[in-house]
């Protein structure tokens, strides 16, 4: 009797091909349930270095005008020696436009920094798998009026309205 069993026993070892199947299935669908909320993450952390370097060379740009009590002087050269993380690295690139200065950089969208008192500066995220980069403004007003612009809208970090 014992040998029955025991014949029995070795016999039934390992799993069937239908278990191993539906194990196979369901690990399919948690992976595709899962995988989309992690593939915006990366984008969305860029987004947010950029945000931040945005935010710190506007310090920077206070701390110009502190220094030097005008705006006009704030380039990106300047603001790197008063705080060396605005050049860009692997958050993306950085601009600034101070008051008076000719020209304007297209991430600047809807700024005009006046004779004095104004600038903007803005901070562009490194490229996304997709290759497009998302823009984000810091805007002063020659009235001292602070705006907050982003593009392209509605994407990534960058709200419908445009704004952040």
């Amino acid at each position: 009797m014992f040998t029955k069993v025991r014949n029995r026993m070795e016999s039934d070892e390992g799993f069937t091909l239908i278990e191993l199947l539906v194990v196979i299935l369901i690990i399919g669908i948690l992976a595709a349930i899962a995988i989309p909320s992690f593939l915006n993450q990366r984008e969305k952390g860029q987004d947010a270095c950029a945000k931040s370097m945005a935010r710190t060379m506007q310090t920077a740009m206070e701390t110009y005008f502190v220094d030097n009590n005008t705006y006009s002087g704030g380039t990106i050269g300047a603001l790197n020696n008063i705080e060396n993380q605005v050049t860009g690295g692997s958050c993306g690139s950085g601009t600034a436009i101070s008051a008076g200065q000719a020209g304007s950089a297209a991430t600047c969208t809807g700024t005009d920094p006046g004779t004095a008192g104004g600038y903007c500066v803005a901070a562009t995220s490194a490229a996304t798998s997709g290759g497009s980069n998302h823009s984000f403004s810091i805007n002063r007003s020659s009235g001292g009026a602070i705006t907050r612009f982003c593009s392209p809208s509605g994407k990534g970090a960058c709200g419908s309205a445009g704004t952040w």
